[in-house]
């Protein structure tokens, strides 16, 4: 006969191998990833790498980088980002309405 998944026996066997077979293994991995992640968080990252240039960059031409940004600015048309990407839909739309609606059914 089959125990339920409440009984004092299946809980005892469940609390031991969560004890002994799943935390050391559960313990081991989280000290890799800890491990792997102090060492990452040594390295350089990309970012700061291009931030340091960027910053010597950017000292010598602030003024000029400024105006260009006004008038580039001013010059640029707006893009929609909303409406329809693709003629398919309206055109489906336009097919639809002109083929009208088809009479009452008849029974």
């Amino acid at each position: 006969m089959a125990k339920s998944l409440r009984s004092q026996a299946k809980k005892r066997t469940r609390a031991i191998k969560r004890e002994t077979i799943f935390k050391p293994v559960e313990d081991a991995r989280l000290a890799r990833l800890a491990e792997a992640q102090a060492e990452a968080a040594k390295k350089p990252s990309v970012g700061d790498f291009m931030d340091d240039k960027e910053e010597v960059a950017t000292t010598t031409t602030t003024t000029t980088d400024a105006d260009a940004m006004t008038e580039e600015e001013k010059t640029t048309k707006k893009i929609s980002t909303s409406g329809p990407r693709s003629n398919r839909h309206a055109r489906k739309l336009k097919e639809r309405k002109m083929k009208g609606k088809k009479g009452a059914n008849k029974f």
